[in-house]
């Protein structure tokens, strides 16, 4: 940070604008951010966008935190239901099994008896498969596949409400602060396509700027697309009409946000209980597999 800072000091100072020398890291600073303060130099409003800019980017930050924190529980009970169920399957039942003999065993057990010499045996390879592909999948997601992956998101119950109900507050929030500054309506969407964080939303944005370049509204292709829901387009109309759209979309941009945080809400309420109750019903299964040959040795029935 003290060398980008002292970077910045030094081109300023030899004559560059500000937006010039922050081009000079873009891992750092992202176009959305270089756009705003081009704009505000050029116009005399720095103070202006630079606070526009900051209200963005808290937002974003905010949302970021909502989805760590709620997915921090679902995956420490999902890690621990995984390891809880890895022990028993390999160590504990395999003990108590061996204590009842040469009973006929019903085949829930027999099934987990299977399972267990499997993860005995093939234990490691499978761990280290499983590490292959994950490590392929993740830079599947990032490249090539990064549209399939990024559609497959969006069909997701509940998590793709989530994912798209984000998305279209943070396209009417950046295009509003964008328009507002006095940024063109074709260089705004450039800029938004990259901060929606879905390719398949980025590209229906493409498809709506290259409506927009051969002259038709903003309004129009938004509809066609699929992706934007009706409001969005409405106020995205009246504002092209009326001359006031970087208002209207700010103003509208609360609203979405107020949907989001109401969807994350819902996300995080319902997506811990599901994964508890699909780790009970395994943990269910395991513990019925245990009991059956002990009452079956108790009651000296073959009945399965």
């Amino acid at each position: 940070m003290q060398d980008m800072l002292g970077g910045l000091v030094e081109s300023v100072s030899s004559g560059q604008s500000l937006s010039e020398a922050m081009a000079k890291y873009e891992n750092i600073f992202s176009p959305l951010y270089i756009s705003m303060v081009r704009v505000g130099e050029t116009g005399g409003i720095l103070e202006q966008t630079t606070a526009q800019l900051m209200g963005i980017l808290e937002r974003d930050e905010k949302i970021k935190t909502s989805m760590k924190n709620a997915s921090a529980y679902p995956i420490f009970v999902l890690s621990l239901g995984i390891i809880s169920v890895i022990v028993i399957i390999t160590w504990i039942l395999p003990n108590i099994l061996a204590t009842i003999g040469e009973t006929v065993l019903p085949w829930p057990t027999k099934v987990l008896l299977a399972l267990s010499g499997f993860i005995k045996t093939y234990g490691w390879l499978v761990a280290v498969v499983i590490a292959v592909l994950w490590f392929y999948l993740a830079k599947w997601t990032k490249t090539k596949g990064r549209l399939k992956w990024d559609t497959f998101k969006l069909r997701i119950p509940i998590l793709g409400s989530v994912l798209r109900t984000i998305a279209v507050g943070r396209f009417a929030r950046t295009l509003g602060a964008l328009t507002k500054g006095g940024v063109s309506i074709l260089e705004s969407l450039s800029i938004v396509r990259d901060t929606l964080g879905n390719e398949l939303l980025g590209r229906g944005i493409d498809d709506v700027a290259e409506n927009v370049k051969g002259g038709t509204s903003l309004a129009e292709p938004l509809t066609r697309s699929g992706y934007f829901p009706p409001l969005l387009v409405q106020i995205t109309s009246i504002g092209e009409q009326t001359g006031e759209l970087d208002e209207l979309l700010l103003n509208a941009a609360d609203t979405f946000d107020a949907e989001a945080d109401a969807a994350i809400a819902k996300f995080i309420a319902i997506f811990p209980a599901v994964l508890i109750l699909l780790l009970a019903l395994v943990i269910g299964f395991i513990i019925i597999a245990i009991l059956l040959p002990i009452v079956m040795m108790g009651l000296g029935s073959g009945m399965f």
